[in-house]
């Protein structure tokens, strides 16, 4: 956002760049969910 205000990047790129970050973010939250979800059964077999 401080490159948008010093004018270095349109507001369709922080848009972009936004949506990027928001992307990965939700696609490691699945896998971290995925694992979490694996290793709960896994202990709730001993």
């Amino acid at each position: 956002k401080k490159e948008e205000k010093e004018k270095k990047i349109s507001e369709d790129q922080l848009k972009d760049a936004e949506d990027n970050i928001q992307k990965l973010t939700n696609e490691h939250i699945s896998k971290i969910d995925e694992i979490l979800e694996h290793k709960e059964k896994e202990i709730m077999e001993v």
